[in-house]
């Protein structure tokens, strides 16, 4: 049975250059309907003894190992911080060391921005070791995209102006998935800060915590319900994000139903992403969504199906890893990890 729960990454508190404190965060995470979140401060675990459940949400504390303006680094489910002045090898190795989880973050921020917020990219897309790829930042999208002559349509069309992961991270994923026997995960991330800015003597935020938190957002398939014990559902989190158990998803988009579902089946079980099945004669996938829009299903990085509307239907199966993206009115919304057929 596929169990679903919404949570967010890629957050920053006041232990960093966050404005919110560990229990605001909490309380705004619980307001926007999510069941778990992962703050990430730069360089700091100072919110780790704060971990816990907080009115029905998981509240996580991993590290945003921050290097100067290039190679951030995800670090999930560790203990002791790690210093940011090492080589990327040298603390994606010490993650490792740690038994956590890491993820790249925001790996291709544009070169050719309108602003003068300078890109923090990863550098070598050739290294090995670490988990899965932050494939999509909402933060980062919306300063490639932000043009400060003119800031009131970037503000008020701040969902519009996304343009999702780009192509060459969707490559990059795709290429490491098809030189891989397992699934090497994606996730989506907020980096969200709530910084307060001043604009014609008026101060506002453009990405309050409860606004990020009805953007983009992960949610985990789970075989079985999130546990009541804070360290087995952490331990649940960690282990779906890491296998890939989750569907990135701009939550903008949604209806009232937040109705998603991608799932392979065959003639006696059915699998939703992160998970495997095996291949039959009766093997098909379904995507349905709850609004119009555009669908792709993609197998080892081709697409191999695509429709405009509510539903797909694809039954000339092989083995493969497929994924699936929506698009609304041309806007990013779904991206799914990958259903293993083999």
């Amino acid at each position: 049975m596929n169990h679903t729960y919404a949570g967010a990454l890629h957050i920053h508190s006041t232990y960093s250059d966050g404005t919110g404190s560990i229990e605001d965060i909490a309380i705004a995470a619980k307001k926007a309907g999510l069941s778990w979140i992962v703050v990430t401060d730069h360089d700091d675990l100072s919110g780790l003894s704060k971990e816990g459940w907080y009115e029905g949400v998981a509240v996580l504390v991993g590290q945003e190992i921050s290097p100067g303006d290039s190679n951030h680094y995800l670090a999930l489910n560790i203990n002791q911080a790690i210093k940011d002045e090492l080589n990327p090898l040298s603390f994606i190795n010490q993650v490792k060391t740690q038994a956590g989880i890491g993820f790249i973050a925001h790996p291709d921020e544009s070169l050719f921005r309108k602003n003068n917020y300078k890109p923090l990219r990863w550098q070598d897309w050739s290294i090995q070791g670490f988990d899965g790829i932050e494939i999509w930042n909402h933060l980062s999208d919306w300063v490639d995209n932000y043009d400060p002559k003119n800031p009131l349509h970037c503000f008020f069309n701040r969902n519009k102006i996304l343009t999702g992961p780009t192509s060459n991270v969707l490559k990059w994923w795709d290429t490491l998935n098809n030189s891989s026997t397992n699934i090497v995960p994606a996730i989506g991330g907020l980096d969200v800060h709530a910084m307060k800015h001043n604009f014609l003597g008026m101060n506002f935020q453009v990405f309050p915590y409860y606004d990020s938190f009805r953007s983009v957002i992960n949610y985990l398939h789970l075989d079985k319900e999130l546990s009541r014990d804070f360290n087995e559902a952490k331990q649940q989190i960690y282990r779906a994000l890491k296998q890939g158990k989750s569907t990135i998803i701009n939550r903008v988009w949604n209806i009232k139903s937040e109705q998603f579902s991608f799932l392979i089946e065959n003639q006696t079980a059915c699998a939703v992403p992160g998970f495997s099945i095996n291949y039959d004669q009766g093997t098909n996938a379904i995507i349905k969504v709850s609004r119009k829009a555009k669908i792709r299903l993609i197998r080892n990085g081709q697409l191999v199906s695509e429709l405009n509307g509510k539903k797909l239907v694809h039954t000339d199966m092989q083995e493969g890893k497929y994924r699936v993206e929506v698009y609304y009115k041309d806007c990013p919304w779904i991206f799914s990890n990958p259903i293993l057929v083999k």
